[in-house]
C-alpha cells in the first residue's frame, strides 16, 4: 500500500501553487506563458510510468521518439520511470509545485481527490468527444468523481475477462451431457463431474466446480455470481448505496453456494486452495470440470495436462442463466493518465496533448507502437513488415504513447504457439462471451476516506464469512447478523455517504 498524502494538507499545498499560477479553468481562453511560440513546437510535460525497461528519452539518441515529435509538432520533457520509482517521484514533484500537464496514476484516492478538490485536475468529457480515437473508448474510461470523467485509461478489450465459463468436453462426453445453460443445469451437471467418475478411472477423486480463497480473496467466483445480479459492488436501493453484499441477491448466491458444497460439488478444499493451486487442478492435473477463469487458462490446459491426455477437452461455454439474469463482468483497467490545470489553461498545450493521446488511440498509432518508424525501424516487402529487431527494442516506440486501440476480440488469449484447435476455441470462446459482457461501473472504484481506512481489514471480515457460510460452520440465516457487524464495526454509514458523494449525490439521513 502506497504511502498517502492527506486530502487537506495537499488541497493547502496546491492552492498555494494555483496562486501563483493563476487562476482558470478547463474552458479558459487564456493563453498562459507555458504555451509554444507560433513558429516552434508546443511543448509538453508528461509523467508516467512504464514496465521496467526505459528506453533514451532523447529525440536526438532514439528515433521513435524523434519521429513522434516531428509528427505531433511537440517537444516532450518526460519524466518516465517503472512504477515502483515513479509513484514516489510524482508525488515529490507535484508537492514542490513542479506540475506536469498531464501524469498517470492508478486509483482514485486522497491523492488525486485532494487535487481535484484543489481545482488542479480538470475533468475531460468535453475534451474526448472532440477526437474521434478517444471517443470510441469513452465508455471504458470509468475512473469518475461525481459523474465526470478525470482520467484517459489505458484500455484494454474487456472480453480479457476473469468471468469465462469453461468445462471439460470430454467429462460431458463421458457422461451423456450438454453444458449447462441454468444455475440448476449447472448445479446438475457439477454434481455429475464430482460423483460419477467422468474420467472413468474407478475413483472418486474429480471436483465439479473449481474455486479458491487466498489473500482476502477469492478466485473462480465472480463468474458464479453473475447469475444472481451479484456484480456491482455497490448497489442503489432507493436514494442510498449499500454494498452488494448487503443485498437479498447475495444471501440466495450464499445458499446456493453453501447446498452446492455440502453435495460435494465445489473443491472441499477452497478455502486452502491459492489461484496457483485452483489453476493447476484444472490445467496441469486435470482433476477439475467447471472453472470460471481466464480464456487463456485453455491454452495452460493445452500447453500441461493435455500433452499427457490427449483426450482431454477444456472448452467454453455460455454463462448460464439465474433468477437475476445472465453476463460476465467485463475487464477494464482502472486510473490512467490525469490532465492538470496547467495544460487546460493553455489552448495550444491541450490541443496538443489530445492530438497526442488520439494518435496513440489511433490505427497508425497502434502500428507505430508495433513497428516503429517506416523505414527506421521497419520496411514493408511484400505486404509484411520486415523489422529491425535491434533498433525496434532500443528505442521502445510504445514507451511514448499512453493509448492505445482496443484489441480485437477474435484475438484476445490466442497464442500462436497453440495448435489451431487452441487457437480456436479462446477466440469463439470470445465472440461467444462478448454478448454477455457487462462493465464495471465507475462506483466500484469510488473514493471513499473509510474504505482507506478499513479496507483490507473489511475486505478479510466478510470474505471471511463468506467462507464460513459455504462451508456450513455459519448458517445464511446468520447472515444479517454479519451485514450488521461490518456496518459497526467499519463505520459503515459513513463510508456509505462518500459513496454517494463521490457518485454526485448524496444518502438521506
Amino acid at each position: 500500500m502506497e504511502k498517502r498524502v492527506g486530502a487537506a494538507m495537499l488541497a493547502v499545498a496546491l492552492l498555494a501553487v494555483t496562486a501563483g499560477c493563476g487562476g482558470g479553468d478547463a474552458k479558459s481562453d487564456g493563453k498562459g506563458s507555458t504555451g509554444a511560440a507560433s513558429d516552434g513546437p508546443v511543448k509538453l510535460k508528461l509523467a508516467y510510468d512504464y514496465g521496467n525497461t526505459i528506453p533514451s528519452t532523447s529525440p536526438d539518441s532514439n528515433e521513435a521518439l524523434k519521429f513522434l515529435q516531428t509528427k505531433l509538432g511537440v517537444q516532450f520533457e518526460l519524466n518516465v520511470n517503472s512504477w515502483e520509482i515513479y509513484k514516489e517521484k510524482i508525488r515529490v514533484q507535484i508537492a514542490s509545485g513542479d506540475i506536469p500537464d498531464a501524469f498517470a496514476w492508478r486509483s482514485m484516492d486522497d491523492f488525486i481527490v485532494g487535487m481535484i478538490k484543489a481545482g488542479e485536475i480538470v475533468p475531460l468529457d468535453d475534451y474526448i468527444d472532440k477526437y474521434p480515437n478517444l471517443k470510441k473508448q469513452k465508455d471504458l474510461y470509468i475512473t469518475k468523481y461525481q459523474n465526470k470523467t478525470y482520467a484517459i485509461t489505458n484500455v484494454r478489450n474487456p472480453v480479457a475477462s476473469g468471468d469465462m465459463p469453461m468445462i471439460r468436453k470430454d467429462w460431458l462426453d463421458s457422461l451423456g451431457l450438454q453444458p449447462p445453460k441454468t444455475t440448476e443445469e449447472l448445479y446438475s451437471v457439477a454434481k455429475s463431474f464430482a460423483t460419477g467418475d467422468p474420467d472413468k478411472n474407478g475413483k472418486k477423486d474429480t471436483i465439479g466446480i473449481q474455486i479458491g480463497y487466498a489473500n482476502n480473496a477469492f478466485i473462480g467466483v465472480s463468474g458464479l455470481q453473475q447469475p444472481f445480479g451479484i456484480q456491482d459492488k455497490w448497489v442503489k436501493q432507493g436514494d442510498k448505496y449499500v454494498p452488494n453484499f448487503a443485498t437479498p441477491q447475495f444471501k440466495e448466491w450464499l445458499e446456493w453456494m453453501q447446498k452446492a458444497f455440502k453435495d460435494g460439488l465445489i473443491d472441499p478444499d477452497f478455502a486452502v486452495t491459492d489461484g496457483r493451486t485452483a489453476e493447476s487442478k484444472v490445467v496441469s492435473k486435470g482433476q477439475s470440470g467447471i472453472f470460471f477463469q481466464y480464456a487463456s487458462r485453455i491454452n495452460d490446459f493445452e500447453d500441461n495436462y493435455k500433452k499427457s491426455n490427449p483426450n482431454g477437452k477444456l472448452v467454453p461455454f455460455e454463462p448460464v442463466k439465474g433468477p437475476y439474469g445472465q453476463g460476465a463482468t467485463g475487464r477494464v483497467n482502472y486510473g490512467g493518465l490525469f490532465v492538470t490545470k496547467k495544460a487546460a489553461q493553455d489552448p495550444a498545450k491541450m490541443q496538443k496533448l489530445m492530438e497526442w493521446l488520439d494518435f496513440g488511440a489511433s490505427p497508425e498509432g497502434e502500428q507505430f507502437n508495433l513497428y516503429g518508424v517506416e523505414g527506421v525501424h521497419y520496411t514493408k516487402k511484400d505486404g509484411k513488415n520486415e523489422v529491425n529487431a535491434e533498433l525496434t527494442k532500443r528505442d521502445m516506440p510504445g514507451a511514448f504513447l499512453w493509448t492505445l486501440p482496443v484489441g480485437k476480440t477474435e484475438e484476445v488469449f490466442v497464442v500462436k504457439k497453440n495448435s489451431a484447435e487452441a487457437q480456436k476455441l479462446v477466440s469463439d470462446g470470445n465472440l461467444m462471451l462478448e454478448k454477455f459482457l457487462k462493465l464495471p461501473v465507475p462506483l466500484d472504484f469510488a473514493f471513499s476516506p473509510t474504505r482507506s481506512k478499513y479496507n483490507a481489514e473489511a475486505d478479510a471480515f466478510i470474505n471471511g464469512s463468506i467462507v464460513k457460510v459455504i462451508m456450513g460452520s455459519l448458517s445464511v440465516n446468520d447472515w444479517d447478523g454479519i451485514v450488521k457487524q461490518w456496518y459497526d464495526r467499519f463505520e459503515g454509514n459513513k463510508w456509505m455517504d462518500e459513496i454517494a458523494q463521490a457518485a454526485g449525490s448524496g444518502n438521506a439521513k
